[in-house]
């Protein structure tokens, strides 16, 4: 029950709920009080009352089948397209022509291999920096004891490169790609490469990012797709 719960609250349909029964409530309010006044027959108050009562399994389902995101509602399922990396994935992004200058970002998920700590995560980011500052691409990782969370920008050569290299990395596995994107600009462009260590968190922002993301493997769950990632690193 739990789970579901935590899955309801992600797909906001605890929030869609509460701000029909609202909305609903005082529509129902301004058809009793408005009405009469205009001189409408007592049915139009029922008929009111009915739509509202109606439309909310309809918009529970709506909200369970559709994510409110800030683009407008998108489906479900395409919101959580995290997937595991394989080669065919890889020989695809190596394979994609790409226009001149054109800037890509890549979000990607994976499991360390070995409990990390802030020299593993100081390791990364040196030789992060350096290769990335020749390459052009920038970005900001974050790491757990449990799992690293990575968005690179840059154009499509030099981030196809770097990828491939992190992808053969042995201190990580399970790589799951969360976007692969062109964008207009890159957010992260003061950085060669930005390290987050969330290795002793305190127990509130613990339980807040818990609430919000789920848990997984004693600390909280990496989002699994673009929008939430952001919202993570806004949070941080």
């Amino acid at each position: 029950m739990e789970s579901i719960w935590k899955e309801l609250k992600r797909r906001n349909v605890v929030k869609v709920a509460v701000a029909y029964a609202i909305v609903g409530w005082l529509l129902v309010e301004v058809a009793s009080t408005i009405f009469p006044i205009v001189q409408l027959p007592d049915w139009t108050i029922t008929f009111v009352t009915m739509l509202v009562l109606l439309g909310f399994p309809l918009a529970l389902v709506l909200s369970w089948a559709y994510e409110v995101i800030p683009d407008g509602f998108k489906p479900g399922r395409e919101t959580r397209r995290s997937q595991p990396i394989t080669q065919d994935a890889i020989k695809k992004l190596r394979g994609r022509k790409a226009a001149t200058r054109q800037l890509n970002s890549i979000i990607y998920k994976s499991r360390c291999t070995s409990a990390a700590d802030l020299d593993l995560l100081d390791s990364i980011l040196a030789a992060s920096q350096k290769n990335n500052s020749a390459n052009g691409v920038t970005g900001v990782l974050i790491a757990t004891k449990a799992g690293f969370l990575q968005v690179l920008e840059g154009e499509f050569g030099a981030l196809n490169a770097t990828f491939q290299r992190i992808s053969r990395d042995t201190r990580h596995d399970n790589i799951q790609l969360i976007s692969f994107t062109e964008i207009e600009e890159p957010k992260f462009s003061e950085w060669a490469m930005h390290g987050i260590g969330l290795f002793d968190l305190n127990q509130e922002l613990t339980a807040e990012l818990t609430e919000k993301f789920g848990e997984e493997n004693g600390s909280f769950r990496f989002p699994s797709t673009a929008r939430e990632v952001m919202d993570l690193l806004d949070r941080l």
